[in-house]
């Protein structure tokens, strides 16, 4: 009955022991596919039990199950899929049979090569990451894990309220989470006695620290896929702003040795992705310790935020990303560090 456009709950940590007390606990530490004609009726003498509670929360009747792990190629158990309730032709329930097993353990062995490979692509981009961290001490894996979730969940909302199809939704956020992520990966490109200056930068260190937004772009100049292509618009337009004072503006050629500053884009010139993950950055380095500043508090961080509206960010972005506050405070629960909440 909730909202299906807040995602909150998502981001809510919680944990289960694993014992043999439960069905799918006994099939993770077992890692043997387990099939049971009636979790009702469940015969003595085994260690495992069927929880009834959400049957009865729900009205429903949990019959045949099947129970398979999901196991990596390195042998690491990662989960377990859980089939229930087979119906015939006729719609009624019957049980499991010996083939169904091989079937569904098929698609289960797909199913965790997929993870895998998805676990494996995120291993590869937080290390992309911690490298820049090495260099700069302000961009940190809970600070672009935040803009992550911040970004998606607010293009969630924005295109929700658009109407575009939840398939399409999910598709794009996946992109963009690792696309915001690296958003700053660029300032590996950038000197370390620029970086870590205590104190303010004049031109000539100011217009190289913002040459970032040229070098992340071209990491991913060699286009082979949309998040090639999402990732480079972030890069290069995250501090481009609504108003067009932003930087880098149009710039030609990102692939010249000298590279000379256009206008700034402006209004829906920048890309929506870029837009959305400018106020992401912003917010969260705001509310965010650094070695050079402490964190804002929260009343001051959404002022600023409320009056830079229409200037420095999209008027629609901004009242999405203050209609899911609620998800934003989430997100930073679940990936805090360093951050202030109070009032």
């Amino acid at each position: 009955k909730r909202d299906s456009t807040s995602n909150r709950y998502l981001y809510s940590s919680d944990a289960i022991h694993i014992d043999h007390d439960s069905i799918a606990g006994h099939v993770a530490i077992t890692k043997k596919a387990l099939i049971i004609d009636d979790v009702y009726k469940i015969e003595s003498g085994v260690p495992y039990g069927f929880n009834r509670s959400f049957d009865e929360k729900y009205s429903y009747r949990t019959k045949a199950v099947m129970t398979v792990p999901l196991i990596t190629s390195q042998g690491k158990i990662i989960g377990v899929m859980q089939i229930i309730n087979p119906k015939n032709q006729n719609g009624a329930i019957h049980r499991f049979e010996a083939r169904h097993k091989l079937i569904v353990s098929y698609f289960a062995n797909h199913a965790a090569i997929a993870i895998e490979k998805a676990m494996m692509t995120r291993e590869i981009i937080l290390r992309m990451i911690k490298m820049s961290e090495l260099r700069d001490p302000t961009e940190t894996i809970p600070h672009v894990n935040r803009v992550g979730a911040y970004s998606i969940e607010i293009y969630h909302k924005w295109a929700s309220n658009r109407g575009i199809s939840l398939d399409e939704i999910k598709s794009v956020k996946d992109t963009l989470r690792i696309a915001s992520m690296l958003h700053d990966v660029g300032k590996i490109g950038v000197s370390d006695t620029i970086l870590k200056k205590n104190g303010s930068l004049d031109a000539e260190e100011s217009h190289l620290m913002k040459m970032h937004t040229i070098f992340g772009a071209r990491l991913f100049m060699d286009r082979t896929s949309d998040w090639d292509e999402m990732a480079a618009e972030v890069a290069i337009s995250h501090h481009e702003k609504w108003d067009g004072s932003g930087y880098p503006g149009h710039v030609p050629n990102i692939q010249r040795n000298e590279i000379l500053f256009g206008p700034g884009k402006k209004g829906e010139e920048i890309p929506l992705f870029a837009r959305i993950v400018a106020l992401a950055d912003v917010y969260d380095a705001l509310m965010s310790e650094r070695y050079y500043k402490n964190g804002w508090s929260e009343g001051r961080a959404l002022d600023f935020i409320q009056r830079e509206r229409g200037r420095h960010f999209d008027p629609a972005v901004t009242d999405v990303f203050f209609s899911i506050y609620d998800i934003i405070k989430a997100i930073q629960k679940k990936y805090d560090s360093c951050v202030r909440s109070e009032i």
